[in-house]
């Protein structure tokens, strides 16, 4: 049984839209087994900014753990590795596919992989990492059950200042800039005060339908007034990072899962495409063999 069982059903029965189920800060203290401990080492008094990695880590894989390292590596806001804290995210609603229909136990495998990635980045980089849950399927609900999940938990440290980052690729961007998911509510007034308290921290890809040229163009775009339904002033909240080496940056969790569907979790590929720890677990719990795991 998933160490996060009780947790996720505690979670779907609260009703609750955000919770924290797990911190590596915590964890590293022998009293860090209960829940209210994890919530309590979510953030600290030195946190400035919650950096959300939101995915459906399905599997997770390295492509996941390469966009975190280039953000703390990046130093883009100028904001030191010690005044951050990661969130890996796991929604149980996803905007475009219907998931209320999974037996909880698909979201407990899920969640034991997500530990296991955050347990192998804690021990590189001197950062807190926390396992999040949200049963919000926009980025804009999500960022606000964050923020005020920790403003009712943490009034001290939500300063003017204060921000969350959302680790996004270039699909995900084009996703949360498309009017047609806050319909039928006006988009500008939709995502204006998300657009405040957050930046987008964005990965381009080798897309065949839009190239890197046109992708690092897209913020340029957006400054400029090309796109006439996105405020020129957003493109101030976008940080465009370049494409890192095009394997890495193509990895999909779909393209893995596809593989271990036609060729058994053997000596394929896809186990280079994940952390070993991973590997074993999906081997372990015979993953992803049939298109219902």
């Amino acid at each position: 049984m998933s160490q996060f069982s009780k947790a996720l059903r505690e979670f779907v029965a609260s009703k609750a839209d955000f919770s924290i189920i797990y911190s590596t800060l915590a964890s590293s203290n022998s009293s860090g087994g209960n829940t209210s401990t994890q919530q309590a080492a979510f953030v600290t008094p030195h946190t400035q900014r919650v950096c959300v990695l939101d995915s459906s880590f399905n599997p997770p894989h390295l492509g996941h753990s390469a966009l975190v390292e280039e953000l703390l590596r990046s130093n883009y806001d100028h904001i030191p590795n010690e005044n951050k804290s990661l969130l890996l995210l796991l929604s149980v609603k996803n905007a475009d596919k219907e998931t209320d229909h999974l037996p909880l136990e698909v979201f407990e495998q899920r969640l034991d992989m997500i530990h296991l990635m955050a347990n192998d980045l804690s021990k590189r980089f001197p950062i807190n990492i926390s396992i999040g849950l949200t049963n919000h399927a926009k980025f804009v609900d999500k960022s606000l059950s964050i923020i005020s999940y920790i403003e009712e938990k943490f009034p001290d440290i939500v300063t003017p200042d204060f921000k969350l980052t959302f680790l996004i690729g270039f699909d995900t961007l084009v996703r949360i800039l498309d009017p047609k998911y806050y319909l039928p509510d006006k988009f500008s007034q939709s995502l204006e005060n998300f657009m405040k308290k957050t930046d987008l921290f964005c990965l381009t890809r080798h897309d065949a339908v839009k190239s890197l040229t046109q992708q690092e163009g897209y913020v340029k775009e957006i400054s400029s007034g090309k796109h006439e339904d996105i405020p020129s002033h957003w493109s101030n909240n976008i940080f465009m990072l370049p494409s890192l080496n095009e394997e890495i940056a193509n990895l999909s969790s779909s393209s893995i899962r596809k593989e271990i569907l036609s060729q058994g979790h053997g000596d394929s590929k896809w186990r280079a495409h994940v952390i070993l720890e991973v590997a074993k677990y999906i081997d372990e719990h015979d993953i992803y063999l049939s298109t219902t795991s």
